[in-house]
């Protein structure tokens, strides 16, 4: 009997350690997988969640100076990219336009810069740890490049009506008007980013020059004298139809697509000189030019030439310090003409402009 209850009991043990098992068995894999044991060092930040295990990669050695990551190489050369321009550059190293430009002679035209241009950047003060300030914490990051720069565009002109230039063969006046145009942007601070100017000079048909734009009359109203370009004599009188007003207005070409024909000066035209003004007039504000103006130019607004013996711009040219002669100087060796005068009002044309700005927003590359 006692034999029978024993071998019952051996039976029930191994029956039991069976059921045990298969109930709180795994596979094999899945137990070696969960059962992985990856020590973290004491000061390791807690993780959200386990993360596949990957061979950690050394952190990088702090650099021991902090530069402009738009510098393209160590001695400070930006090369061009697409898009790039002069005001853009500037904008993006905390520059002003014409200190950019003044680091840059090797430019013969700011406003044409191409891909791959080489552009010298004033260098950034290295801040390294040594020379921080105490108070400055030496994980701040560093303030991320503005996204977007805002620019302001204006387009302005002015009207002159003139009598003049002069009479023809039989006396009788000869009248023009001028309409001086300006196409410009400006910085947040008011600053001249780009401008360009033009404009148109309408006579009446008895001026003889043959590049002039002229305006005979309204169709069906009185005629005008007719002057001959090659003899300067009044040849007849106009006789004016809708055909002839169209034709004479549809023919009318600004100064600058006169070109040479405008017969200013032969070594300097007209589009030159303005050309040099619009590159002079950058990084100025309306105010700035306005003063500049005043200050050197004649009471006929050209600049004031050294060789002067006028009176009134000789007492302005005394009261200039040596490096406004030689910026005067530099400015009459591109333009001598008038930017304000019977010919035109280009300086107000281009206040027009900044009165008339619209704000626009460029996206900046990074």
């Amino acid at each position: 009997m006692k034999r029978r209850l024993a071998r019952i009991l051996c039976v029930a043990v191994l029956i039991s350690s069976s059921f045990n098992f298969v109930q709180t068995g795994s596979p094999v894999d899945t137990v070696s997988a969960a059962s992985v044991w990856v020590e973290e060092p004491v000061a390791a930040p807690a993780r959200p969640a386990p993360a596949p295990v990957r061979t950690a990669a050394p952190a990088p050695a702090r650099p021991a100076a902090v530069t402009s990551p738009r510098i393209a190489s160590a001695d400070g050369i930006y090369i061009v990219q697409n898009g790039d321009m002069m005001w853009k550059i500037a904008a993006s190293f905390n520059m002003k336009l014409e200190d950019l430009i003044a680091l840059n002679p090797q430019l013969e035209n700011p406003n044409m810069i191409y891909i791959g241009d080489q552009i010298h950047i004033r260098k950034a003060e290295a801040v390294t740890e040594a020379s921080a300030p105490a108070a400055m914490p030496t994980t701040a990051p560093a303030a991320p490049a503005p996204a977007q720069v805002k620019i302001y565009q204006g387009l302005g002109h002015t009207v002159a009506f003139r009598n003049g230039p002069g009479k023809d063969s039989e006396e009788v006046p000869v009248y023009s008007f001028n309409i001086a145009m300006a196409d410009a942007t400006f910085d947040e601070q008011g600053r001249i980013l780009s401008v360009y100017i033009d404009g148109y000079e309408v006579a009446t048909p008895n001026y003889d020059g043959a590049s002039m734009p002229h305006f005979s009359g309204w169709p069906g109203k009185e005629g005008y004298n007719v002057s001959d370009h090659e003899s300067g004599l009044v040849t007849g009188i106009s006789e004016n139809t809708p055909e002839s007003a169209a034709a004479e207005v549809n023919a009318w070409l600004t100064k600058r697509q006169r070109g040479d024909s405008y017969h200013m000066n032969p070594n300097n035209e007209w589009y030159q000189q303005m050309d040099f003004f619009q590159s002079f007039f950058k990084g100025k504000t309306v105010a700035e030019l306005e003063d500049w103006f005043s200050k050197y130019t004649t009471a006929a607004g050209r600049p004031i030439k050294a060789d002067t013996t006028d009176p009134a711009d000789m007492e302005k040219l005394a009261n200039m310090t040596e490096a406004e002669k030689a910026q005067l100087a530099d400015v009459v060796s591109g333009a001598t003409m008038s930017v304000r005068d019977a010919h035109g009002d280009f300086l107000g044309a281009i206040g027009e402009a900044y009165k008339n700005r619209q704000e626009v927003i460029v996206p900046v590359q990074r």
